[in-house]
């Protein structure tokens, strides 16, 4: 495989760990919520994607949307149920209720659709795109550009909008937010909804790109921590940079190691930048999105 080609498929995951990491980057900026529970709510995404698309026959691209409100919707729900009783809470309780709701929501997946693989048939998205020596999945392809339009709205969205203004004050700052008129809780609500909704469309790009099973989302929360750790919490687009340099480091690593090999140095890669990174995830206290 020339190294062209390797640029490029690299280029194509990192754009898809973007789009899996943005609504955890999300939470643990705004909220300063670290949702454990995000790979979890990203398969579940994958699941229900799956079961419109393989099992009642839907459009492939006309069944994001209908997700993606699904993810909405939870998100509001999790929130009234569980959100709510944890303000004030220290970071241990908080992330502890989240691990409960992860280990709940992999439960209810394993119970409902089984521990099989599953993929979802492409259809039309199945094809593959020749650019003179490079080849490209036409549904990475579509993936990745998914993910990467997701993000540059959510940035303009955070950087160009009174709402995006609301959000960042919130993230610097909920008491002095509440002081200027913004509804802090109905605004909580909402971005944590968001965060919830970003996370099931990271489980459409999952099931576009990938077969996945329930019981091993873990995977992707390492990917999409090692995404918001190496990003920082600062922005989308940088949440992007750093899920871009991710896919590349990995697709030049699998060049030269075999397969179990390129993940056990991303493990490595993750656990440097949290140790370079002194403050680790507590660092979100002192960062705005």
């Amino acid at each position: 495989m020339n190294l062209l080609q390797t640029l490029v498929n690299g280029l194509l995951l990192g754009g898809i760990y973007g789009g899996f990491a943005i609504g955890l980057s999300l939470l643990l900026g705004v909220l300063r919520i670290v949702n454990l529970a995000h790979s979890a709510i990203l398969v579940l995404g994958a699941l229900v994607y799956w079961q419109l698309v393989a099992g009642a026959g839907m459009d492939p691209l006309l069944m994001i949307l209908p997700v993606v409100i699904g993810g909405y919707l939870l998100g509001l729900g999790v929130y009234r149920t569980v959100g709510v009783r944890l303000r004030g809470q220290d970071d241990s309780t908080v992330m502890l209720a989240f691990f409960g709701l992860m280990v709940l929501i992999e439960s209810i997946a394993i119970v409902t659709w089984t521990t099989d693989s599953k993929s979802v048939p492409l259809g039309y998205l199945s094809g593959v795109v020749h650019l003179g020596p490079i080849f490209v999945p036409v549904a990475r392809l579509v993936a990745a550009a998914l993910a990467v339009a997701l993000l540059v709205a959510v940035h303009l969205l955070l950087t160009r909008t009174m709402t995006g203004s609301a959000v960042r004050g919130l993230a610097q700052s909920p008491d002095v937010a509440r002081l200027v008129g913004i509804d802090v809780p109905k605004l909580s609500r909402h971005v944590f909804a968001a965060g919830v909704a970003l996370a099931a469309f990271g489980g459409i790009i999952l099931a576009l790109t990938s077969t996945f099973t329930p019981q091993e989302h873990v995977r992707w929360l390492a990917w999409s921590f090692l995404v918001v750790i190496v990003g920082g919490l600062g922005s989308a687009m940088r949440t992007l940079v750093a899920g871009l340099a991710v896919g590349v480091i990995e697709a030049f690593l699998g060049t030269f190691l075999a397969f179990q090999y390129t993940y056990v140095a991303l493990y490595v890669l993750l656990a440097v930048v949290m140790l370079l990174r002194s403050e680790g995830l507590g660092g979100a206290r002192e960062r705005a999105v």
